[in-house]
């Protein structure tokens, strides 16, 4: 599992991504020590209740890192990798949420917008039903500091959507030129294509990366399928394939799990940190974070 991935940038001290140069020792330690799975093997697999040995590259949340510095690579070596994109940036023109998060916080320190935000955050903004049910399981697995984690829970989590956006939107206009930042940060449509024309699989993230166990039946829904409506339409996608934002058991209900079997998706991957193992469940495929290969 990948997000940002790209070479050091010193006007984001405190930005998480993985070093282009890690990557690229990660890509050859993988064919050296397992291989990688072609995309028949991966898709037979999972049709076949099958694990091969091998490795999946899979790329999350569709940024412009992955056309200008995964695609190359991936080319290079004659690999393919599957890319999930959230739809609504193409038609909203501001990063979504949780990548407000990361730039706010990537360039100024968690502590500091921590700060700044409980300043903005009355106690009706938060919702009170699901923090009881997030707060053991969310992030657990992570290295984040303390004040990160804090910063993540309080906007993914804790806030309600009624209100999030509210205080991001005066948080990223106070320090941001966000249309600027939008285009720098997400993949076009034509990179997109590009990206599918290589060989590799896109597949949908929905339309606002929201965490759908706080959603109702009809918004998850939605979420699930104008985001593969827009793909469809725009790119053309041989398969359904799916990745749960955050990724965690708790931001997906047996709701989700039903709305992608009526939508015959193909196949849908979660954030266990864990190796697949026998038990092969077509909507809760496991997946490693690449930074348990730092030291390779």
């Amino acid at each position: 599992m990948y997000h940002y991935v790209r070479p050091d940038n010193p006007e984001y001290p405190y930005f998480n991504y993985l070093n282009l140069d890690v990557f690229r020792r990660q890509l050859d330690y993988f064919q050296s020590k397992y291989g990688f799975l072609s995309k028949q093997e991966y898709f037979d697999s999972i049709d076949n209740n099958k694990t091969p040995d091998g490795v999946v590259l899979t790329f999350d949340d569709g940024f412009k890192d992955h056309y200008q510095y995964v695609l190359p690579e991936l080319k290079k070596r004659n690999l393919w990798g599957l890319f999930y994109i959230s739809t609504n940036v193409y038609t909203s023109k501001q990063l979504l949420g949780v990548h407000r998060i990361h730039y706010l916080k990537g360039k100024y320190g968690a502590s500091e917008i921590v700060k700044e935000a409980i300043n903005m955050v009355d106690d009706h903004m938060l919702d009170h039903e699901t923090i009881k049910a997030f707060d053991k399981e969310i992030y657990l697995q992570s290295s984040y500091g303390e004040s990160e984690k804090q910063l993540r829970r309080m906007f993914n989590y804790y806030i309600s959507y009624d209100h999030r956006d509210e205080i991001l939107d005066k948080l990223m206009s106070k320090y941001f030129d966000e249309d600027q930042l939008c285009k720098e940060v997400y993949l076009d449509i034509e990179e997109i294509r590009e990206i599918s024309e290589s060989g590799s699989v896109i597949g949908s993230h929905t339309v606002n990366h929201k965490v759908l166990s706080r959603l109702s039946f009809a918004e998850q829904e939605y979420e699930i399928h104008q985001s593969f409506h827009f793909l469809n339409s725009n790119v053309g996608l041989k398969k359904f394939c799916f990745c749960y934002p955050y990724g965690y058991k708790a931001s997906y209900n047996n709701d989700t799990l039903n709305i992608l079997e009526n939508l015959e998706v193909h196949n849908a991957v979660i954030f266990d940190n864990q190796p697949q193992n026998s038990d092969v469940k077509r909507y809760e495929l496991s997946r490693l974070d690449c930074n348990q290969f730092m030291e390779v």
